[in-house]
């Protein structure tokens, strides 16, 4: 081989080289905006996480008075159901035996 064939081999070497290496700089960078995505990502994903259990702590503090105000309400309704039957029977009654009542009273 001659020195212009070696010398021209070395400068096809050095170019493949040079390729080579702006390829793995691009892969680095590629990497480096990656791995800053991931991180930005992972660190979003704990803030979801922080707040998650934020509020299922709130939850659980709230959930017990919640309960009993459902159960006061259920006692509630209960009670507007008992003195509705009960002034319904009261006017069905005073309904029905109104004329003997009238007549007792008016003697």
């Amino acid at each position: 081989m001659t020195e212009a064939g070696q010398e021209r081999a070395i400068g096809r070497i050095e170019g493949k080289l040079d390729l080579i290496i702006s390829d793995q700089e691009k892969a680095r960078q590629d990497r480096k905006q990656q791995y800053e995505k991931q991180e930005k990502t992972d660190r979003a994903l704990d803030d979801v996480t922080r707040m998650i259990k934020s509020i299922d702590t709130r939850l659980e503090k709230v959930e017990e008075p919640v309960a009993d105000f459902n159960r006061w309400r259920e006692r509630g309704v209960g009670a507007i159901m008992l003195v509705s039957f009960s002034a319904a029977t009261f006017g069905a009654i005073l309904a029905s035996f109104w004329k003997k009542i009238l007549a007792l009273i008016t003697g």
